[in-house]
């Protein structure tokens, strides 16, 4: 008991130290007068680096010699018909556009080439 009473008072006097010693340090020097002096010195770098070469890569190639598909839905080609870039209905179930074995891939896009 008398050890944790000693420890407490321990704890106490050192906490009140720093207390006091800032406590007289602001009623001496510019206290007296009514105010307390603040270090307010900031140091703020205003040096940016701003980099305004921006490199544009006008290098680009444009192939201008390929033309869209012109196919007509509806028509044959390449051993099947083209349904345009939609799903298509057959035997009462609907295929999504190039999945499932009834769509062949062609150089116009994909064809149907069941029924």
């Amino acid at each position: 008991m008398l050890v944790r009473l000693s420890i407490v008072a321990a704890i106490a006097a050192a906490l009140t130290i720093p207390v006091n010693a800032s406590a007289a340090g602001v009623r001496g020097g510019h206290a007296a007068h009514g105010s307390a002096h603040v270090g307010r010195s900031v140091h703020v770098n205003r040096n940016v680096h701003v980099n305004r070469n921006v490199h544009v890569n006008r290098n680009v190639h444009v192939n201008r010699g390929v033309t869209r598909s012109t196919a007509v839905v509806g028509r044959r080609y390449h051993g099947g018909v083209w349904y345009g870039t939609g799903r298509h209905f057959w035997n009462g179930r609907w295929y999504a556009y190039g999945v499932g074995s009834c769509w062949r891939t062609t150089p116009i896009g994909f064809v149907w080439v069941c029924g």
